[in-house]
Protein backbone atom coordinates (compact mmCIF):
# COMPACT_ATOMS: atom_id res chain seq x y z
CA UNK A 1 0.00 0.00 0.00
CA UNK A 2 0.92 3.18 -0.94
CA UNK A 3 3.12 5.00 2.45
CA UNK A 4 0.17 7.98 3.24
CA UNK A 5 2.10 9.35 6.28
CA UNK A 6 2.63 12.54 7.75
CA UNK A 7 4.22 15.29 9.57
CA UNK A 8 3.57 19.22 11.09
CA UNK A 9 6.08 21.15 12.30
CA UNK A 10 4.65 24.41 14.16
CA UNK A 11 2.42 24.91 16.58
CA UNK A 12 -0.42 22.61 15.08
CA UNK A 13 2.47 19.36 14.61
CA UNK A 14 4.93 18.16 12.59
CA UNK A 15 3.74 16.28 9.45
CA UNK A 16 6.56 13.90 8.26
CA UNK A 17 6.69 13.43 4.49
CA UNK A 18 6.23 10.30 3.71
CA UNK A 19 7.84 9.11 0.12
CA UNK A 20 11.65 10.61 0.20
CA UNK A 21 14.26 8.61 2.36
CA UNK A 22 17.50 9.42 3.63
CA UNK A 23 19.15 8.22 0.55
CA UNK A 24 22.19 9.55 -1.77
CA UNK A 25 21.04 12.68 -3.85
CA UNK A 26 19.09 12.07 -6.69
CA UNK A 27 20.12 11.63 -10.42
CA UNK A 28 17.38 12.19 -12.48
CA UNK A 29 17.04 9.68 -15.15
CA UNK A 30 16.22 12.56 -17.81
CA UNK A 31 20.08 13.12 -17.66
CA UNK A 32 21.96 15.61 -20.11
CA UNK A 33 19.50 18.72 -19.05
CA UNK A 34 21.57 22.11 -18.90
CA UNK A 35 21.80 22.88 -14.95
CA UNK A 36 21.18 26.25 -14.09
CA UNK A 37 23.33 29.11 -14.41
CA UNK A 38 24.07 31.86 -12.19
CA UNK A 39 24.63 34.22 -15.28
CA UNK A 40 21.67 32.58 -17.78
CA UNK A 41 18.55 34.62 -18.52
CA UNK A 42 15.54 32.50 -18.80
CA UNK A 43 14.44 32.87 -22.54
CA UNK A 44 10.92 32.59 -23.73
CA UNK A 45 9.61 28.50 -24.52
CA UNK A 46 6.58 27.14 -25.69
CA UNK A 47 3.95 25.73 -22.88
CA UNK A 48 3.77 22.13 -24.27
CA UNK A 49 1.61 19.57 -21.90
CA UNK A 50 3.78 16.38 -22.22
CA UNK A 51 2.12 13.54 -24.07
CA UNK A 52 1.47 10.22 -22.64
CA UNK A 53 3.71 7.42 -23.75
CA UNK A 54 0.36 5.42 -24.56
CA UNK A 55 -3.58 5.66 -26.01
CA UNK A 56 -5.00 5.20 -22.43
CA UNK A 57 -6.77 8.29 -21.66
CA UNK A 58 -8.26 9.30 -17.76
CA UNK A 59 -11.96 8.95 -19.63
CA UNK A 60 -10.74 5.24 -20.11
CA UNK A 61 -9.62 4.87 -16.80
CA UNK A 62 -12.62 6.62 -15.33
CA UNK A 63 -15.76 4.27 -17.42
CA UNK A 64 -14.10 1.28 -16.17
CA UNK A 65 -13.99 2.76 -12.30
CA UNK A 66 -17.75 4.01 -13.43
CA UNK A 67 -18.37 -0.18 -13.81
CA UNK A 68 -16.59 -0.75 -10.26
CA UNK A 69 -18.11 1.83 -7.91
CA UNK A 70 -20.42 3.88 -9.69
CA UNK A 71 -20.14 7.48 -10.19
CA UNK A 72 -17.57 9.60 -8.17
CA UNK A 73 -19.02 12.16 -6.08
CA UNK A 74 -16.64 14.81 -8.04
CA UNK A 75 -15.29 15.57 -11.10
CA UNK A 76 -12.43 13.38 -12.63
CA UNK A 77 -9.29 14.89 -12.15
CA UNK A 78 -5.99 14.05 -14.74
CA UNK A 79 -3.85 14.40 -11.37
CA UNK A 80 -3.16 12.42 -8.17
CA UNK A 81 -5.84 12.65 -5.37
CA UNK A 82 -5.09 14.81 -2.74
CA UNK A 83 -7.32 12.99 -0.44
CA UNK A 84 -5.61 11.03 2.20
CA UNK A 85 -2.40 11.60 0.72
CA UNK A 86 1.18 12.64 2.04
CA UNK A 87 1.54 16.48 2.38
CA UNK A 88 3.69 17.28 -0.23
CA UNK A 89 1.67 16.45 -3.09
CA UNK A 90 -0.42 18.70 -3.47
CA UNK A 91 0.57 21.28 -6.08
CA UNK A 92 3.45 20.52 -8.64
CA UNK A 93 3.55 16.89 -7.15
CA UNK A 94 0.23 16.01 -8.21
CA UNK A 95 1.34 16.15 -11.92
CA UNK A 96 4.54 14.16 -11.47
CA UNK A 97 3.42 10.98 -13.42
CA UNK A 98 2.41 13.13 -16.68
CA UNK A 99 6.13 14.49 -16.28
CA UNK A 100 7.40 11.18 -16.56
CA UNK A 101 4.92 10.08 -19.63
CA UNK A 102 2.59 8.46 -17.71
CA UNK A 103 -1.13 9.49 -16.14
CA UNK A 104 -2.83 10.09 -12.67
CA UNK A 105 -6.56 10.09 -12.66
CA UNK A 106 -8.79 10.59 -9.28
CA UNK A 107 -12.43 11.46 -8.40
CA UNK A 108 -14.41 11.31 -5.06
CA UNK A 109 -13.29 12.86 -1.63
CA UNK A 110 -13.09 11.57 1.85
CA UNK A 111 -14.64 7.98 2.32
CA UNK A 112 -15.24 7.71 -1.28
CA UNK A 113 -12.42 8.33 -3.57
CA UNK A 114 -10.03 6.64 -6.00
CA UNK A 115 -6.70 6.98 -7.65
CA UNK A 116 -5.26 5.28 -10.94
CA UNK A 117 -2.13 6.00 -12.10
CA UNK A 118 0.01 4.41 -14.96
CA UNK A 119 3.71 4.71 -15.50
CA UNK A 120 6.45 4.20 -18.31
CA UNK A 121 9.42 3.23 -18.56
CA UNK A 122 8.28 0.53 -15.61
CA UNK A 123 11.60 -1.35 -15.18
CA UNK A 124 14.31 1.60 -14.52
CA UNK A 125 11.23 2.37 -12.05
CA UNK A 126 10.70 -0.53 -10.29
CA UNK A 127 14.27 -1.49 -10.01
CA UNK A 128 15.08 2.50 -8.54
CA UNK A 129 12.59 1.72 -6.09
CA UNK A 130 13.51 -1.87 -4.89
CA UNK A 131 16.94 -0.18 -4.35
CA UNK A 132 15.68 2.32 -1.89
CA UNK A 133 13.50 0.14 -0.34
CA UNK A 134 9.79 1.29 -1.87
CA UNK A 135 8.49 -1.19 -4.22
CA UNK A 136 8.35 -4.93 -3.28
CA UNK A 137 6.34 -6.80 -5.53
CA UNK A 138 3.41 -7.13 -7.54
CA UNK A 139 0.00 -6.83 -5.08
CA UNK A 140 -2.81 -6.56 -5.03
CA UNK A 141 -6.79 -7.29 -3.58
CA UNK A 142 -9.93 -5.73 -2.41
CA UNK A 143 -11.36 -5.93 0.93
CA UNK A 144 -12.72 -4.18 4.43
CA UNK A 145 -14.02 -0.98 1.94
CA UNK A 146 -10.88 -0.27 0.00
CA UNK A 147 -8.64 -2.27 -3.21
CA UNK A 148 -5.15 -1.79 -3.60
CA UNK A 149 -3.22 -2.67 -6.69
CA UNK A 150 0.05 -2.20 -8.13
CA UNK A 151 1.64 -4.32 -11.04
CA UNK A 152 3.63 -4.11 -13.97
CA UNK A 153 2.56 -5.04 -17.79
CA UNK A 154 5.37 -5.10 -20.13
CA UNK A 155 6.80 -1.78 -20.12
CA UNK A 156 4.02 -0.14 -17.75
CA UNK A 157 2.98 0.04 -14.39
CA UNK A 158 -0.21 0.28 -13.23
CA UNK A 159 -0.92 1.50 -9.12
CA UNK A 160 -3.92 2.17 -8.00
CA UNK A 161 -5.78 2.93 -4.77
CA UNK A 162 -9.72 2.66 -4.23
CA UNK A 163 -12.06 3.30 -1.42
CA UNK A 164 -15.74 2.45 -1.10
CA UNK A 165 -17.23 1.57 2.06
CA UNK A 166 -19.45 -1.34 -0.68
CA UNK A 167 -16.35 -3.13 -1.21
CA UNK A 168 -14.98 -6.57 0.08
CA UNK A 169 -12.72 -9.24 -0.86
CA UNK A 170 -15.57 -10.49 -3.21
CA UNK A 171 -14.84 -7.23 -5.64
CA UNK A 172 -11.24 -8.35 -5.81
CA UNK A 173 -11.94 -10.58 -9.15
CA UNK A 174 -13.08 -7.93 -11.51
CA UNK A 175 -11.90 -4.87 -9.43
CA UNK A 176 -8.16 -7.40 -10.83
CA UNK A 177 -9.99 -7.78 -14.15
CA UNK A 178 -10.84 -3.79 -14.42
CA UNK A 179 -7.01 -3.05 -13.57
CA UNK A 180 -5.78 -6.00 -16.07
CA UNK A 181 -7.84 -4.13 -19.04
CA UNK A 182 -5.70 -0.57 -18.60
CA UNK A 183 -2.65 -1.70 -17.99
CA UNK A 184 -2.69 -4.04 -21.10
CA UNK A 185 -3.87 -1.22 -23.32
CA UNK A 186 -1.25 0.96 -21.78
CA UNK A 187 1.57 -1.72 -22.93
CA UNK A 188 0.18 -2.52 -26.25
CA UNK A 189 0.60 0.91 -27.09
CA UNK A 190 3.22 2.09 -24.91
CA UNK A 191 5.92 4.03 -27.07
CA UNK A 192 9.37 6.16 -25.95
CA UNK A 193 8.53 9.07 -23.39
CA UNK A 194 9.52 11.87 -24.65
CA UNK A 195 11.22 14.59 -21.77
CA UNK A 196 11.25 18.14 -22.12
CA UNK A 197 14.39 19.43 -20.89
CA UNK A 198 14.44 21.94 -18.01
CA UNK A 199 16.91 23.92 -16.42
CA UNK A 200 15.84 23.02 -12.69
CA UNK A 201 16.04 19.09 -12.90
CA UNK A 202 18.43 18.26 -10.14
CA UNK A 203 19.00 21.51 -8.97
CA UNK A 204 20.11 21.11 -5.08
CA UNK A 205 17.70 22.96 -2.51
CA UNK A 206 20.62 25.12 -1.72
CA UNK A 207 20.41 26.74 -5.17
CA UNK A 208 17.00 28.19 -4.30
CA UNK A 209 17.73 29.61 -1.27
CA UNK A 210 20.17 28.37 1.46
CA UNK A 211 19.80 28.25 5.05
CA UNK A 212 21.45 31.10 5.96
CA UNK A 213 19.49 33.80 3.61
CA UNK A 214 16.50 32.32 4.82
CA UNK A 215 16.99 32.90 8.12
CA UNK A 216 17.91 36.74 7.57
CA UNK A 217 14.80 36.75 6.26
CA UNK A 218 12.45 35.50 8.35
CA UNK A 219 15.25 36.72 11.21
CA UNK A 220 15.80 33.63 13.07
CA UNK A 221 17.69 30.26 12.37
CA UNK A 222 16.75 28.00 9.87
CA UNK A 223 17.61 24.62 9.33
CA UNK A 224 17.22 22.62 5.53
CA UNK A 225 15.82 18.88 5.57
CA UNK A 226 15.67 17.65 2.31
CA UNK A 227 15.91 13.62 3.56
CA UNK A 228 12.42 12.35 4.98
CA UNK A 229 11.34 8.81 6.22
CA UNK A 230 9.63 6.59 3.83
CA UNK A 231 9.77 5.49 -0.02
CA UNK A 232 7.64 4.69 -2.77
CA UNK A 233 6.65 4.77 -6.66
CA UNK A 234 5.25 8.56 -6.00
CA UNK A 235 8.77 9.09 -4.77
CA UNK A 236 10.93 7.40 -7.12
CA UNK A 237 9.05 9.41 -9.94
CA UNK A 238 9.07 13.14 -8.54
CA UNK A 239 12.98 12.25 -7.27
CA UNK A 240 14.61 10.33 -9.59
CA UNK A 241 12.61 10.24 -12.99
CA UNK A 242 11.71 13.76 -12.43
CA UNK A 243 14.59 15.45 -11.30
CA UNK A 244 11.92 17.13 -8.80
CA UNK A 245 12.73 18.30 -5.37
CA UNK A 246 11.44 18.93 -2.03
CA UNK A 247 13.23 21.54 0.45
CA UNK A 248 11.89 21.92 3.67
CA UNK A 249 13.09 24.78 6.28
CA UNK A 250 12.15 24.49 9.69
CA UNK A 251 13.85 26.35 12.98
CA UNK A 252 16.96 24.80 13.99
CA UNK A 253 16.32 24.75 17.57
CA UNK A 254 13.48 22.92 19.85
CA UNK A 255 12.06 20.19 20.94
CA UNK A 256 10.64 18.50 18.03
CA UNK A 257 6.66 19.66 18.99
CA UNK A 258 8.19 23.22 19.52
CA UNK A 259 9.86 23.14 16.23
CA UNK A 260 8.21 25.55 13.41
CA UNK A 261 8.27 25.30 9.69
CA UNK A 262 9.63 28.40 7.69
CA UNK A 263 9.16 26.95 3.96
CA UNK A 264 8.45 24.44 1.48
CA UNK A 265 9.47 24.28 -1.53
CA UNK A 266 8.41 21.52 -4.60
CA UNK A 267 8.67 21.63 -8.07
CA UNK A 268 7.72 20.60 -11.17
CA UNK A 269 10.59 20.22 -14.60
CA UNK A 270 8.85 21.74 -17.12
CA UNK A 271 5.53 22.28 -15.40
CA UNK A 272 4.11 25.29 -16.72
CA UNK A 273 1.35 23.43 -18.62
CA UNK A 274 0.06 23.04 -15.53
CA UNK A 275 0.81 26.39 -13.44
CA UNK A 276 -1.46 27.88 -16.22
CA UNK A 277 -4.61 25.68 -14.72
CA UNK A 278 -3.66 27.05 -11.30
CA UNK A 279 -6.46 28.70 -9.71
CA UNK A 280 -5.23 31.89 -7.32
CA UNK A 281 -4.76 35.47 -6.96
CA UNK A 282 -2.03 36.78 -10.02
CA UNK A 283 0.59 38.65 -8.06
CA UNK A 284 3.68 40.24 -8.97
CA UNK A 285 6.57 38.20 -8.09
CA UNK A 286 10.38 40.11 -9.37
CA UNK A 287 11.98 38.17 -12.10
CA UNK A 288 9.14 35.58 -12.30
CA UNK A 289 7.47 35.24 -15.57
CA UNK A 290 4.25 34.57 -13.46
CA UNK A 291 2.80 33.86 -9.90
CA UNK A 292 -0.55 33.47 -8.26
CA UNK A 293 -1.64 33.27 -4.27
CA UNK A 294 -3.50 31.15 -2.54
CA UNK A 295 -4.18 29.02 0.95
CA UNK A 296 -3.89 25.53 2.28
CA UNK A 297 -6.30 23.58 4.06
CA UNK A 298 -4.16 24.23 7.43
CA UNK A 299 -3.68 27.88 7.08
CA UNK A 300 -0.72 27.84 4.55
CA UNK A 301 0.19 30.49 2.46
CA UNK A 302 0.97 29.23 -0.65
CA UNK A 303 3.30 30.95 -3.85
CA UNK A 304 3.27 29.22 -7.42
CA UNK A 305 5.54 30.33 -9.57
CA UNK A 306 6.27 30.07 -13.08
CA UNK A 307 9.81 30.96 -14.32
CA UNK A 308 9.96 30.12 -18.07
CA UNK A 309 9.10 26.53 -18.44
CA UNK A 310 9.42 25.32 -15.19
CA UNK A 311 6.94 25.78 -11.82
CA UNK A 312 7.61 26.44 -8.32
CA UNK A 313 5.55 26.38 -5.46
CA UNK A 314 6.88 28.12 -2.35
CA UNK A 315 4.83 27.32 1.15
CA UNK A 316 4.79 29.10 4.30
CA UNK A 317 2.86 27.81 7.63
CA UNK A 318 0.68 28.54 10.13
CA UNK A 319 2.93 28.11 13.43
CA UNK A 320 0.54 29.99 15.95
CA UNK A 321 0.22 33.29 14.20
CA UNK A 322 -0.52 32.99 11.21
CA UNK A 323 1.74 31.83 8.12
CA UNK A 324 4.13 34.46 6.92
CA UNK A 325 4.17 35.82 3.39
CA UNK A 326 6.25 33.74 1.07
CA UNK A 327 6.44 36.65 -1.58
CA UNK A 328 10.63 37.88 0.21
CA UNK A 329 11.90 34.24 0.14
CA UNK A 330 10.27 33.03 -3.35
CA UNK A 331 11.75 36.75 -4.70
CA UNK A 332 15.03 35.58 -2.94
CA UNK A 333 15.25 32.00 -5.03
CA UNK A 334 13.63 33.70 -8.10
CA UNK A 335 16.66 35.78 -8.23
CA UNK A 336 18.80 33.11 -6.81
CA UNK A 337 17.98 30.91 -10.03
CA UNK A 338 18.50 33.51 -12.36
CA UNK A 339 20.88 36.38 -11.65
CA UNK A 340 22.79 34.17 -9.06
CA UNK A 341 23.34 34.04 -4.89
CA UNK A 342 23.82 37.86 -3.42
CA UNK A 343 27.44 37.75 -1.99
CA UNK A 344 26.79 37.08 1.81
CA UNK A 345 27.37 40.54 4.17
Amino acid sequence: MRLRSFLVLGTAALLLISGCTAAATPTPRPSGSPSVSETTTPTPEPIVEPEAAFDVTCDDVAAEMRDLVGEPSSPVEPALSVVSTMSWIPGPAQYMFQRAGGIACSAGDAGRYWEVTILPDAEAAIAGATEREGYWGERGGCGEGSCEFEFPDGDVLLSASVTDPGLDDGDTARAEEAMRRLASSAAASSSEVEYIASDIIGVPCERFISEQELSGIVGADAVLFTDFGGWGIPAEVYHYVNGSRICYYTSATGDLGDISSHLRITTLPAGAWAFEKLDGAPVDVEGADAAKASSGEYGESILDVRLGIDWIRFVTFDNGAGAADPSPLATAAVRNLTVGPTAPQ
